[in-house]
C-alpha cells in the first residue's frame, strides 16, 4: 500500500541549499550584475547624464522679535519652520514680492507658479532666526528676488500681531551655485549589495518551497518510496537484486513520457535479477497502462531529477494509488552526480572507490602520513 507523502513537512536541508547555492553562483552573480547596472545605471543616467540645469541660491537671515500674549504674559514662540515655509508661499506674500519686483523694474516678471518654485524658508535652530532661500537658474534673478523677499519679510512682520518686528541680519549678497548630492559610486555599490541580498533571499525562498528533486533520499523522505539510487550508485546492483528478488516480470515505467526507458534499461545491471523486463509508457501519457502495471510482479518507477519533479511524481503516485499499482522501487534518473558526491562528502558516506573524490587524500590521511614521517 502506498505510504503517505511527506512533502513540505521535511526539515530544511541547509547542506543541500548551500551546495545548490554554489552551483548557481554564476546565475546569482549575473542577476546581481544586471540589478546593479539597472538601478545604479538608472541613477547615473538620471542624476549625471540628464541632471537638471544648474541653479543658484541666495540666502537671507532674519531676526524676529516676538510679541507677548496678553493672556499669559509670555512671548509667542509657536511659529516653526513649517509656518515660515507656508507663509512665504502664500498668495499674499507672493503678490507682495511681485509688486516689489515690478517697482524695481525687473523684466520679465515671473508668474505666481514660477515664484512658488523659487521660494523656500527654514528655521534651522533658533526660533528667532528664520532663513529664506531663493533658487533660480539665473544668479542675478536669484539676487533680485532675494532683495524683494527681504523687504516683504520686514513688511510682513509689521502686519502680524504675534511679531513685534523683523529685521534682516544677514542679507543675500551673492547667489551661489547649488551642488546636488550626486554619488554614483555609492549608488552602484548600494545597488550591488541590495540586489545580491534580494537575489539570495529569493533563491533561498525558492529552495525552501520548491518541489525539486535532486537527491535519491528525497524520494524516500517525501514519498516513502524504496530507492535503488542513481544510475551511477555503487549500491545499485545489490539494491536491484534484493528489492526485486523472486520477481518474474518487472514493469519499468517513468513519471514523464519523455524519459528514455530504453537508455535506462541499458544502464541497469539487469544481470543481477533473473526476470523479464517490460517497458510501459507513463500513465500520465497513456492512463490505460495502469492495467499493464498491475499484471507485473514488480514496478520500477524512473523519476527524472530536476526542478518541479515533485509535483509530477505526486500526480503519478495518486493515479497508482487509485489503480492499486504498488511501486516496488524508484530510480533517480539524470541525477547531478557531482552534487550528490559533494552532498555525501559533507557528513555522508565515503566516496565511491575509483571516483575522482576517492582519489583525493583526506585531511586525516595527510596527518597520518606526517605522523609516520612520510
Amino acid at each position: 500500500m502506498m505510504k503517505e507523502c511527506y512533502f513540505a513537512r521535511e526539515p530544511f536541508d541547509l547542506r543541500l541549499a548551500a551546495l545548490r547555492l554554489s552551483r548557481n553562483a554564476g546565475r546569482i552573480l549575473a542577476l546581481t550584475l544586471a540589478g546593479t547596472l539597472i538601478f545604479g545605471g538608472g541613477y547615473f543616467i538620471k542624476n549625471v547624464l540628464f541632471r537638471p540645469a544648474d541653479t543658484y541660491g541666495a540666502k537671507s537671515v532674519y531676526y524676529v522679535e516676538y510679541g507677548t500674549d496678553p493672556r499669559t504674559g509670555e512671548a509667542y514662540t509657536y511659529i516653526n519652520a513649517y509656518s515660515w515655509n507656508v507663509w512665504i508661499r502664500t498668495e499674499e506674500f507672493r503678490k507682495e514680492i511681485l509688486s516689489r519686483l515690478e517697482t524695481g523694474g525687473l523684466e520679465p516678471l515671473p508668474d505666481l507658479e514660477q515664484l512658488t518654485g523659487y521660494l523656500s524658508a527654514d528655521l534651522p535652530s533658533d526660533l528667532r532666526l528664520p532663513v529664506s532661500l531663493v533658487t533660480t537658474p539665473d544668479p542675478d534673478l536669484s539676487l533680485r528676488i532675494a532683495e524683494a523677499v527681504e523687504e516683504s519679510f520686514v513688511a510682513f512682520g509689521e502686519k502680524q500681531a504675534e511679531i513685534t518686528s523683523i529685521r534682516v541680519v544677514d542679507p543675500a549678497r551673492k547667489a551661489e551655485k547649488v551642488f546636488l548630492d550626486v554619488r554614483p559610486a555609492r549608488a552602484f555599490l548600494l545597488s550591488a549589495v541590495l540586489t545580491f541580498f534580494f537575489v539570495l533571499i529569493g533563491f533561498l525562498l525558492k529552495e525552501t518551497g520548491d518541489d525539486s528533486i535532486w537527491l535519491p533520499a528525497a524520494l524516500a523522505r517525501r514519498h516513502g518510496l524504496k530507492v535503488l539510487g542513481t544510475a551511477k550508485s555503487r549500491e545499485l546492483a545489490e539494491n536491484l537484486r534484493y528489492v526485486f528478488r523472486g520477481k518474474r516480470k518487472i514493469g519499468i515505467t517513468a513519471v514523464t513520457g519523455d524519459t528514455d526507458l530504453e537508455a535506462v534499461l541499458e544502464r541497469l545491471p539487469r544481470s543481477s535479477v533473473e526476470a523479464e523486463w517490460e517497458i510501459i509508457t507513463s500513465v500520465m501519457q497513456e492512463p490505460e497502462n495502469a492495467s499493464r502495471l498491475r499484471e507485473t510482479d514488480g514496478i520500477l518507477l524512473v523519476v527524472k531529477a530536476g526542478p518541479h519533479a515533485g509535483k509530477r511524481l505526486e500526480r503519478v503516485l495518486e493515479v497508482f494509488r487509485t489503480q492499486d499499482c504498488e511501486v516496488t522501487a524508484a530510480l533517480l534518473w539524470e541525477a547531478d552526480e557531482q552534487l550528490i558526491r559533494r552532498y555525501d562528502r559533507f557528513g555522508g558516506p565515503d566516496p565511491v572507490p575509483g571516483s575522482p573524490d576517492a582519489a583525493r587524500p583526506s585531511p586525516a590521511s595527510g596527518a597520518q602520513r606526517a605522523k609516520r614521517g612520510g
